[in-house]
């Protein structure tokens, strides 16, 4: 992945922050509830502003959100969990959730076991050790568009987009049982979508979510986070309404078990 400056964006959500064409929100589940929310990864949370959206959607049904990132890019678990300057957001914020994204491709890999597993464990006990009434949450996250190439004659399994994600799925199902964490599964969602609709176009690149696919991500994580359906919530006006309620259908799907 690109490198990009780390971006910081603490923000008390009061108003929506982004240029927003309403359709129907019959309902204001949040009841002025307070949520925190701290996301942690690289660029597959930093793209389009993915944590801001979703604090932006949350809003909009009544709660109030305050949220951070902590975002370096090409950044992966094991690089977090030895940056200084992370456990000094993790024990500032009292948060609800603390998000974990690792690196796009590397759960699915056998060396994910070295690489991926610890220092998530490392993370989780870092977060509940801070808050030990935070949730820790783990976003699964979109493979690249065609797979990964790069290895396809050692792991010729990966080397398409259905191989990939389906791998990608399994570790984070692993990764959030094994550390009794919340999965947010817009990776599956993803494969559904692409699957079902193989015309609307998700990727801005071969890696990174475009808008469509930002905001298909946010839908998910406003389903499990705050718990609610996602139908009829307010949408970026560079997406049409019809796009727009596709995904936010799509999303309404993957409603994980226990989360009612």
């Amino acid at each position: 992945m690109r490198r990009k400056p780390v971006k910081f964006s603490l923000a008390v959500c009061a108003v929506l922050c982004f240029s927003f064409s309403f359709v129907s929100c019959k309902s204001t589940p949040g009841a002025g509830r307070e949520v925190r929310v701290l996301f942690v990864g690289n660029s597959l949370t930093y793209k389009n502003d993915l944590p801001g959206l979703t604090a932006g959607l949350a809003v909009a049904r009544g709660f109030k959100v305050q949220y951070d990132m902590y975002a370096p890019g090409g950044y992966t678990l094991g690089r977090h969990a030895g940056d200084p300057r992370l456990p000094e957001k993790i024990n500032k914020g009292n948060w609800d959730y603390v998000v974990l994204q690792e690196q796009s491709r590397l759960p699915a890999y056998p060396w994910a076991q070295e690489e991926v597993f610890p220092y998530a464990e490392k993370l989780s006990r870092l977060i509940r050790a801070a808050n030990p009434r935070a949730q820790v949450v783990f976003y699964e996250t979109m493979a690249e568009r065609n797979g990964d190439q790069r290895r396809a004659q050692d792991f010729p399994g990966l080397a398409t987009y259905e191989g990939l994600q389906l791998k990608i799925n399994e570790a984070y199902e692993r990764l959030s049982l094994e550390n009794h964490g919340v999965l947010v599964p817009v990776g599956e969602v993803w494969r559904k979508v692409r699957a079902r609709r193989p015309s609307l176009e998700l990727y801005a690149d071969d890696v990174h979510p475009n808008l469509a696919g930002t905001y298909l991500a946010a839908c998910v994580f406003y389903l499990v986070l705050f718990k609610d359906d996602p139908a009829g919530l307010p949408h970026p006006g560079e997406l049409d309404d019809d796009t727009a309620a596709y995904l936010q259908a799509a999303a309404a799907q993957a409603l994980p078990a226990g989360v009612k």
